[in-house]
């Protein structure tokens, strides 16, 4: 469920009406591509963007499980691990995020993305049988990007 959430919150969900955040952003999506020795430069350009159209961090970063463990797997030129480089450009929190394509850089500043919970994750009972039980799992949120330029999508290609 957290990894369909992550999913509709950065990528969004057409059949629902939402629009994820790297939809919504206004600014040009920067590929990642295969060489970390890119995803500083990347990252810093994400966040001069943001901080052209006004929007203050600390920035968080969510990658995608790929991106995560090249990042995790990453050092740079003596011996600076890239996770602590990116981290340092964010100014925020840098996260394992299931069903993020790449990468994205969000603000963190508050108010510009909006997540409602309303009946978290629930399991119900439809039907059972001799031999089995059929249940359910319902789970409710709305989700809203309020301002396109807090975010920012960095996809691996």
């Amino acid at each position: 469920m957290a990894t369909l959430e992550n999913r509709v919150v950065f990528h969004g969900w057409g059949a629902a009406g939402m629009t994820g955040i790297a939809q919504a952003s206004t600014h040009q999506a920067t590929a990642l591509g295969d060489d970390c020795e890119q995803y500083p430069g990347a990252v810093a350009a994400a966040v001069e963007a943001m901080l052209n159209a006004g929007v203050d961090g600390p920035y968080g970063l969510a990658l995608g499980p790929e991106a995560y463990a090249r990042v995790l797997r990453t050092t740079e030129r003596g011996g600076y691990l890239l996770l602590e480089h990116l981290r340092k450009i964010i100014g925020g929190p840098l996260v394992w995020a299931p069903g993020v394509d790449g990468a994205v850089v969000v603000s963190q500043r508050g108010g510009d993305i909006l997540f409602e919970a309303g009946e978290d994750l629930s399991v119900g009972y439809e039907s059972h049988d001799a031999d089995s039980v059929a249940l359910y799992l319902l789970e409710s949120f709305t989700f809203r990007v309020a301002t396109p330029e807090a975010g920012l999508a960095l996809p691996l290609e």
